[in-house]
């Protein structure tokens, strides 16, 4: 569902508003009712993992001192 923010030039409160498709409905400030509305543009969400490889998160082992720290078979240190 789409959300947006707006900001209340009246009495400057920020908040959001789901708008529901085929709804025309005159939007109006949650404090205190006016219209004098601003969009705003808000950042998008991202989740931490949108961007990342799928193995980031493990250690390479490659010439670790200690091998227990290897992943396992596949990994670049399986022997």
């Amino acid at each position: 569902m789409p959300i947006f923010e707006y900001k209340c030039s009246d009495c400057k409160k920020i908040f959001e508003i789901i708008h529901l498709p085929g709804k025309d409905s005159e939007l109006k400030c949650a404090a205190c009712g006016s219209t004098n509305l601003k969009k705003l543009i808000s950042a998008p969400f991202l989740p931490s993992a949108v961007g990342k490889p799928a193995n980031d998160e493990l250690k390479s082992c490659c010439g670790a001192a200690n091998p227990q720290e290897c992943p396992g078979p596949g990994s670049c240190c399986s022997q």
